[in-house]
């Protein structure tokens, strides 16, 4: 008696004939890698606790030689002094998001699946730039009317979005957020390496701009406002007089500077082997 012999094969897989990568799905795509990461969560968590808590830290202890202040861009300086400290986070989360794909070599297989590639870059700029900005819209509001509660009795309480410059100073803070988040999505992209990304912009684009203002020259001082770190800063004033640019340039330069960079990030990422 012989055994049986399976003659047959297994039908090797084909993929449907009408599959087409789609915008959707390349979106879909990045919001799984973004969200199926440990570090996604303990960043943003850190992010929103550093500029929640540290604005109404501040705001709740006010020296009492400083309760006599008054005006609504103080009390948004108070309540919004965290900010500056949380975007870190959101910088280095965002150059992670590209950087880690070529540290674990996965962006291979992101590639192979979308062999045109600048769909993979607008992609994970347009899911991390939303998450960021609806996360930081409830923070920064949250986190304004909190700071409000506790400066009440002071000069700098009593201040309501109805104020002149108000919303438009707290929706300018969620659009520096964004525009900084976006800026170190493209800078991971040129670099490809998670420590000199993060590295060059801390360096380079946060605090090189603020020591060229110690040297002796005075055309360092008219150029540092236009450097990328330091152009969304009008627009996070209440009185935007006091800005060295004025709004409109303000975000003009966000957009040229987005620009810069997303270009040439995209020149390099088609050009470049991965």
């Amino acid at each position: 008696m012989t055994a049986a012999v399976m003659t047959d094969r297994p039908a090797a897989y084909a993929p449907a004939g009408n599959y087409k990568l789609s915008a959707a799905g390349l979106l879909r795509s990045e919001w799984t890698k973004l969200w199926s990461l440990r570090s996604t969560w303990i960043v943003l968590l850190c992010a929103v606790v550093f500029a929640a808590g540290l604005g109404a830290l501040i705001s709740g202890t006010v020296p009492s030689d400083m309760e006599e202040l008054s005006g609504a861009g103080m009390a948004i300086d108070f309540s919004m002094s965290g900010v500056a400290l949380s975007s870190i986070f959101i910088a280095v989360l965002g150059i992670l998001v590209i950087t880690g794909e070529y540290s674990t070599g996965s962006i291979r297989s992101t590639i192979s699946a979308a062999p045109k590639r600048l769909g993979v870059l607008w992609a994970k700029a347009a899911v991390f730039g939303a998450v960021v900005a609806a996360l930081f819209a409830v923070m920064v509001f949250a986190t304004f009317f909190l700071s409000q509660a506790l400066l009440e009795g002071t000069g700098m309480g009593g201040v309501s979005l109805s104020d002149d410059g108000v919303l438009r100073a707290l929706l300018g803070y969620v659009a520096m957020i964004v525009y900084l988040a976006l800026l170190a999505i493209a800078l991971g992209a040129i670099l490809r390496n998670s420590a000199g990304s993060i590295g060059f912009y801390i360096g380079v684009i946060m605090i090189l701009p603020q020591l060229a203002t110690l040297l002796p020259w005075e055309w360092v001082s008219d150029v540092t406002p236009y450097a990328p770190g330091d152009v969304p800063m009008t627009t996070t004033l209440v009185d935007t007089a006091n800005g060295t640019l004025g709004l409109g340039e303000s975000w003009l330069w966000m957009g040229i500077w987005l620009v810069v960079f997303y270009g040439l990030a995209a020149v390099l990422l088609k050009r470049r082997d991965v």
